[in-house]
Formats: C-alpha cells, structure tokens, sequence
C-alpha cells in the first residue's frame, strides 16, 4: 500500500511539474533583461527588438533562443516544446486547431543540424512571419 501512495504521488508531482504556466507581458520583460544580460545584447538591438523586428545575427539567434528557453518553449537539446507553443499563442483562441497547425509547420525538428540559437531563431521566424498579431496579443498584460 505504501509504494501505491508513493507511486501515485510521485506520478502526481511529475504531472504538476510539467503543466506549463502561460506568460504575460511583465514575465516577458523580466526575461528580456536577462537574455539583454546574459547575451550582451548592444542597445541598438533591444530598440528593434522592441519593434518585433529581428535581424538575422548571432546575437539576434541567441538572444531568442534565451527568451524562448526561460519561456519554457524550445530546449536545446529537444527543440520546440509544441504543447507549450500551443498554450502560450492559443490562449486566446477557441479552436487552437490552426495555431497548432502553424505551430507545427515552423517547430521543425532540425534536420538542418543547426546550433540550437539558429534553430530556435529560425522557427520564431516562420511562426511571426505569418502570426506576429498572435504573438503580441499572447504577451499581452493580464
């Protein structure tokens, strides 16, 4: 009986460890001051990226693939976290069918065999390419 309670219990933290927690503006904020930090991201940077507008260079790479990561949306090990995408830019919708299909065609597996900046980037691309409205609607403060 004593490992049944132990098994349920373990199975039920593991269950909670992973529900992902959706983000808003002010979670945004304090993860862009850390990837700025961490990434020695240069001023003239943090304005276009203010602008949604993101030049392709390293800094640029991996200044995304650090937001995403603190975000709980890409590991650079595993790639996109989908479920995650789907809750974070679906939050607002009803039928999350079509986030989850555009999701889906930009959280590509790296066949490339990129570094993980590169790939976190190129993903964010394609999905803001089509859905940037989504993205800034889903970062909106609660």
């Amino acid at each position: 009986m004593k490992y049944i309670a132990a098994v349920l219990l373990a199975l039920f933290a593991l269950a909670a460890a992973e529900e992902y927690k959706l983000r808003n503006q002010d979670d945004l904020l304090k993860a862009r001051k850390e990837c700025v930090e961490a990434k020695k991201v240069p001023v003239d940077h943090i304005e276009k990226y203010k602008k949604f507008e993101f030049p392709d260079d390293e800094v640029t790479r991996c200044y995304i693939e650090c937001i995403f990561n603190k975000f709980q949306l890409f590991s650079p090990t595993e790639g996109f976290k989908t479920h995650n995408l789907i809750a974070q830019l679906g939050q607002s919708k009803e039928n999350k069918d079509a986030v989850k299909a555009d999701i889906e065609k930009c959280a590509d597996k790296n066949e490339q065999k990129s570094d993980s900046c590169t790939w976190a980037y190129r993903g964010f691309k394609c999905f803001i390419s089509k859905n940037l409205p989504l993205v800034q609607e889903s970062l909106k403060k609660n």
